[in-house]
């Protein structure tokens, strides 16, 4: 056989076992982090849930004001730009300008003129 291919055989058969065997130590890794935190029951969440849901209502007006006032800001920075610029669309909708046509003609030219 050539000395390429053996070489070129080896380097595949080295990279697929190191990729398996990396593959191996995550799934390793996973099970004894398993073992290690087993799952919870559901009567411990359900009784964390029981008392954030009691805190909730008092923190939740706060941040949803303050989201109202967020999207509020927003909504007004948006209709202030649009008024500065309206006809920033056009554009785009116009299609390829003469530059882009006459770079084209360039490299078409610079194509034939290398030859």
């Amino acid at each position: 056989m050539n000395g390429d291919f053996l070489q070129g055989l080896t380097v595949s058969v080295l990279g697929i076992l190191i990729t398996f065997i990396a593959l191996g130590v995550f799934i390793l890794i996973m099970i004894v982090l398993q073992r290690l935190f087993p799952y919870r029951e559901e009567e411990e969440e359900q009784a964390e849930t029981a008392q954030i849901e009691t805190r909730q209502p008092a923190e939740e007006t706060a941040v949803s004001q303050d989201g109202e006032i967020v999207a509020a800001i927003a909504a007004a920075v948006a209709y202030l730009r649009l008024r500065a610029n309206p006809q920033l669309g056009n554009s785009f909708q116009e299609g390829r300008s003469r530059w882009w046509f006459s770079r084209r003609l360039e490299a078409i030219e610079g194509k034939t003129r290398k030859r």
